[in-house]
């Protein structure tokens, strides 16, 4: 995912704590566009947040700031609709969902399958029930309110845990262990000297040509 958009898009990757109130956010300076990424929540959910963030980005919506709820509980604005399904289809594309599941071969979907599939795509397992059901794997209503039912109630991390599954230990991964992460673009930055201590917000203000009350709203936001 890093390398998607940073050498991919040319979308430098910022990874910090953003607090509770914030998932990701997708900000441009000039020429360049930064997606920010609260590094403290799972990495499922981090991997699917840049995602979200790189959506806005190549489907032209303006600067966004993004909640938990506008990513991961069914917001409907159909800008965050169109940054999901843009993210779904990058990270889980419906014939490569349709491909591991008949490999995994699980006639009716289980629990199973969409943990293996959870796994296999570096998704939650919600999300990859959800891309079963998308890709016209998982179509049976009662086995779909089952399954969420199951997930709802953690069966899945212990069947995970049974099955010696883990997250995949990605560049992502890697990097959400050493916060705060800053794309190379970013180094030497009013935002590097910010976060590393060195400079206040109102020098960084000074730096950027800003209000200095205007970036702490705006500090006060990452």
């Amino acid at each position: 995912m890093l390398a998607a958009a940073e050498a991919g898009l040319g979308v430098g990757v910022v990874l910090l704590d953003l607090g509770h109130d914030t998932a990701g956010a997708l900000l441009r300076r000039g020429e360049r566009a930064f997606a920010f990424v609260h590094g403290r929540q799972a990495v499922v959910r981090q991997r699917f947040t840049l995602a979200h963030e790189l959506g806005h980005h190549v489907l032209g919506h303006g600067p966004a700031l993004d909640t938990p709820r506008s990513i991961f509980a069914g917001d409907f604005d159909p800008v965050e609709a169109q940054a999901n399904a843009f993210a779904a289809e990058l990270i889980a594309p419906a014939p490569a969902v349709r491909r591991v599941a008949a490999e995994l071969g699980a006639r009716p979907v289980t629990l199973e399958l969409v943990v293996r599939a959870a796994r296999e795509f570096g998704l939650s397992a919600q999300a990859a029930r959800i891309r079963l059901e998308r890709a016209g794997v998982l179509r049976d209503r009662a086995l779909i309110a089952r399954l969420d039912t199951e997930i709802a109630a953690g069966l899945h991390t212990s069947l995970a845990g049974l099955l010696g599954l883990r997250d995949r230990d990605d560049s992502l991964a890697r990097a959400a262990r050493h916060l705060p992460r800053l794309p190379e673009a970013a180094h030497g930055s009013a935002l590097e000297a910010l976060l590393d201590g060195s400079a206040s917000g109102v020098e960084v203000a000074r730096a950027v040509g800003r209000d200095a009350v205007a970036v702490a709203r705006a500090l006060r936001g990452l």
